[in-house]
């Protein structure tokens, strides 16, 4: 079985669901052989959420089953404020991303120069020391893009494993998954995340993982799910895991 976890139907533009934007996704989904996708926006669009849309939308494909996650830019000082906001819709579930190194959002293009004030393993020290932040916090379901800091190819000295190990161990203990994201391989890093050596570490520790594409736009939706699902294969992976009413569900891949 297919998901697609990771769907952002408002992209960067904002504004408000409709069944006639999220149609769009539903008809890609289902060319890809996907049985599942979450639409999982930004949580500063959260406002453009209409769960009635998504059902009416739902209804036009009977074989596809759809769920409504919320993808969160986790700052340690947010947790209150998440915590609140996400009380406001009954979602599928919650992906977590470290998408700023205190008010450096590191992974936008416009801000690429940042890196250059870096070392770079303090850098991938500093970021998986956010990440494991993240995962204590038990806000969150879902680990977003784990290993995110490489998206412009910047590579520390040694093996990734060293800077995350913590962030795994907090991961087993919150009984999370981390998601299998292909949107890497469309970004300079040319990678999917996380890698594949932490995926295999994640394997080693019975991680569950599920798929995401990070889609901003419909032809994006299930992009290069193929070479994931494969790789998941190769690592050892059997079984994906879905989520409803922020239960893990596991299933054969």
């Amino acid at each position: 079985m297919l998901v697609d976890y990771h769907i952002h139907a408002l992209g960067h533009r904002g504004g408000d669901y409709s069944e006639e934007i999220l149609v769009e996704y539903f008809s890609v989904a289902r060319r890809q052989g996907i049985e599942e996708i979450g639409f999982t926006e930004h949580d500063n669009y959260l406002s453009g959420l209409a769960p009635e849309a998504i059902a009416a939308a739902a209804r036009r494909f009977p074989y596809l089953q759809a769920r409504l996650g919320l993808e969160v830019s986790y700052r340690p000082e947010r947790e209150k404020e998440i915590r609140d906001f996400t009380n406001k819709f009954s979602f599928d579930y919650l992906i977590g991303s470290v998408h700023h190194i205190g008010e450096w959002m590191f992974d936008h293009p416009a801000c690429i120069s940042g890196y250059a004030s870096w070392d770079i393993s303090e850098l991938y020290q500093a970021y998986f020391s956010l990440v494991e932040k993240m995962v204590r916090s038990g806000l969150f379901d879902v680990v977003g893009h784990l290993d995110l800091v490489k998206v412009f190819d910047y590579r520390p000295s040694g093996d990734v494993l060293t800077y995350a190990q913590g962030a795994l161990k907090a991961i087993v203990d919150a009984g999370m998954a981390v998601e299998v994201n292909t949107a890497g391989l469309f970004r300079p890093c040319k990678e999917i995340y996380p890698a594949r050596e932490l995926l295999v570490r994640c394997y080693d520790l019975n991680i569950p993982v599920t798929l995401g594409s990070d889609a901003h736009e419909p032809e994006q939706v299930g992009r290069e799910f193929g070479l994931a699902r494969e790789i998941l294969y190769q690592v050892g992976y059997r079984k994906l895991t879905r989520f409803a009413n922020r239960q893990q569900i596991y299933e054969y891949l």
